[in-house]
């Protein structure tokens, strides 16, 4: 778990924790939790994060815990895969009026199209949860929101004074344990 700005020393391990699980959800164990900060650090995840991080993260007045299944149910309800808001390899320029699930959205449907159109991580190739035989649209969706509450949870706690994790541990313990 290392990032490019200094994580204070004593939030580090309640953040190892929730790495280690992130670890663990996404199937990666004690010798190779490594290639998972390089997927963090890769194309296929860090420049969507950038963005992300950039038009909402360091704007918002206030920055939002998102919700897995809220996220979930409107990109179910509004196709996001399809919309272009969403899905363009452009960015909108004007996101002005966008909420923190309008950028988590982003995030979302964009590592996910650019991973399926590039053979990267997930390879599921569409978001189908209506006509989902082995679940893997809905296994990739959630495990890339992990990813995200992952680290937005990394930036809140370099970039936030008032900062607490047992939220997102006890989160992703019980998504862990509903995996199993």
């Amino acid at each position: 778990m290392a990032t490019n700005e200094a994580i204070p020393r004593e939030k580090v391990p309640a953040l190892e924790q929730v790495y280690d699980t992130l670890c663990f959800y996404l199937g990666f164990y004690d010798d190779e939790k490594h290639l998972v900060r390089q997927m963090l650090d890769g194309d296929f995840v860090k420049p969507f994060f950038m963005e992300y991080r950039h038009d909402y993260l360091e704007v918002a007045p206030q920055i939002e815990d998102i919700d897995c299944g809220e996220l979930f149910a409107l990109c179910r309800s509004t196709n996001a895969f399809a919309l272009p808001k969403y899905a363009s390899p452009r960015t909108p320029a004007d996101k002005e009026d966008w909420t923190s699930l309008d950028h988590a959205i982003h995030f979302v449907v964009r590592v996910l199209r650019f991973s399926w159109e590039n053979e990267g991580e997930w390879t599921h190739g569409r978001f189908n949860p209506d006509n989902d035989q082995g679940a893997e649209s809905d296994t990739e969706f959630h495990q890339v929101w992990a990813i995200l509450r992952y680290l937005q949870a990394e930036w809140e706690a370099t970039h936030m004074d008032q900062w607490e994790v047992s939220g997102l541990n006890e989160i992703f313990t019980n998504m862990l344990s509903s995996r199993l």
